[in-house]
């Protein structure tokens, strides 16, 4: 079994991925709306290089009430033409990446950045949504749990605290947990570049210390102060930004 997180589109990585016999679990933001090294992604497909250059230079300032205000006036002309745009992008790259993975058994949850129902609309036979289902596979009993933290930017992939603590409670006591965004520790969810504190989980680091499974794996901060922590008898694991790096983490690399 491999773990990746964070495809944001990224189709060339996704061809390099090995064929092995075995799962590929995707811990989710399949899409691609804004790559902040660059620009590229549905965004900028939709509105062009200007805005989106305002966007990206305001979400790194943390200056969510500006970029909200500028995000909102992007829909004062053609509101319902330009949703149909957004619609109609989100919808192609989630066709393109499934397409790419037509060949793998592919387990996944949602991201901060996904639409759940696009996702399940476009997913091919390969692919199965596997958010607040535990599995048993070779030596590990894995529960999943997706969805973004809640930030001032209101993705569409965002649910609240308390609907994840309750997918947490559903699981129960398991070997690996997965989920998209990391558990709320300082080194796991500081970004290096931003140099500022991005989104974690209080209820999945209260969860990690009272059900000690030994692993937590996730994704979501691309550039993280620490991809490797402990917390209580628990080892937590990012596996990375795959659309920029092509990381992935193979389930046989952990200790039973």
């Amino acid at each position: 079994m491999l773990f990746i997180s964070d495809v944001h589109h990224g189709l060339d990585s996704l061809k390099n991925l090995p064929k092995l016999n075995e799962p590929v679990v995707i811990l989710g933001d399949l899409i691609n709306w804004i790559d902040y090294r660059n620009g590229e992604g549905i965004a900028q497909d939709v509105f062009g290089k200007d805005i989106v250059g305002q966007l990206i230079q305001l979400r790194k300032d943390h200056n969510f009430k500006e970029r909200k205000k500028l995000w909102s006036s992007m829909f004062e002309r053609d509101k319902e033409g330009v949703q149909l745009r957004l619609e109609e992008a989100i919808y192609k790259q989630y066709q393109e990446v499934f397409k790419v993975l037509l060949k793998y058994e592919i387990l996944i949850i949602p991201g901060n950045v996904d639409s759940e129902k696009i996702m399940k609309e476009t997913m091919t036979s390969n692919v199965k949504y596997v958010d607040g289902e535990v599995i048993n596979y070779k030596n590990f009993k894995i529960g999943f749990a997706g969805g973004g933290v809640p930030t001032p930017i209101k993705a569409r992939g965002e649910i609240s605290e308390e609907l994840f603590s309750s997918k947490l409670k559903q699981l129960g006591e398991v070997d690996i947990v997965c989920t998209h965004a990391p558990p709320y520790v300082k080194e796991l969810i500081t970004d290096v570049i931003t140099n500022k504190k991005e989104q974690g989980w209080e209820s999945l680091r209260n969860y990690i210390l009272d059900t000690k499974p030994k692993y937590s794996i996730f994704g979501d901060v691309h550039q993280p102060q620490a991809s490797k922590w402990r917390l209580g008898h628990t080892e937590c694991l990012n596996v990375g930004y795959f659309r920029a790096n092509s990381n992935y983490l193979e389930l046989s690399s952990l200790i039973v």
